[in-house]
């Protein structure tokens, strides 16, 4: 095996460096070490079958449903008792006006 040939230190240590990076290069090095792989995607209701989250899908169904049906029932009895003061405010005017204003004459119910 042939000897190396003997160099001096200096100059074996400059044969090791390479140039230092670019801006642009230590750039994308710090971009390109904060990727991180996307997660993947966590299941909703964890640890319960098909059929369990169907169950408690239909639950929350009912219960919307069950809270529209209520508020119908509400504002069907705001509407009633709100038409029935307006007809009784109108009945009342008009019987005052029928009772004691000349002008206009009794009325006969048959």
């Amino acid at each position: 095996m042939p000897a190396k040939p003997q160099r001096s230190g200096w100059t074996e240590e400059a044969d090791t460096f390479e140039p230092l990076p670019t801006y642009l290069e230590l750039a994308m090095a710090a971009a390109s070490a904060h990727e991180a792989p996307p997660a993947p995607p966590r299941p909703r209701l964890p640890g319960l079958s098909i059929v369990e989250k169907l169950v408690a899908v239909g639950i929350v169904c009912l219960a919307f449903y069950g809270m529209a049906l209520i508020g119908c029932g509400l504002f069907l009895k705001a509407e009633a008792k709100r038409t029935g003061f307006i007809t009784q405010r109108m009945m009342s005017a008009e019987l005052q006006q029928a009772d004691f204003d000349p002008r206009f004459p009794a009325r006969v119910i048959n």
